[in-house]
């Protein structure tokens, strides 16, 4: 759920960027907001009935994919893009 969330918000991002012409930091915005959503989303209907102390690995599980995934997508995008293709 997180990485194919990491690859949407990563195209996201890039078209956005693209269309509306916005500044790197509203890209890493999109990216922090979409990895809370799920988060929040796999928190309160998969790991419901889940111990407060396993709570936090749930948070940390996934971190470093979704950032490698959204990141990833984010500047393959933006190089094809540059490199004349449209995306």
């Amino acid at each position: 759920m997180r990485l194919g969330s990491a690859a949407i918000a990563g195209v996201v991002t890039q078209l956005l960027q693209s269309s509306v012409g916005t500044d790197w930091s509203i890209g890493v915005s999109i990216g922090i907001g979409v990895y809370l959503l799920t988060y929040y989303g796999a928190l309160f209907t998969w790991y419901r009935g889940m111990p407060r102390e396993m709570q936090g690995k749930v948070y940390s599980t996934g971190v470093g994919g979704f950032v490698l995934v959204f990141l990833f997508t984010w500047m393959l995008f933006f190089t094809l893009q540059v490199a004349g293709y449209s995306v």
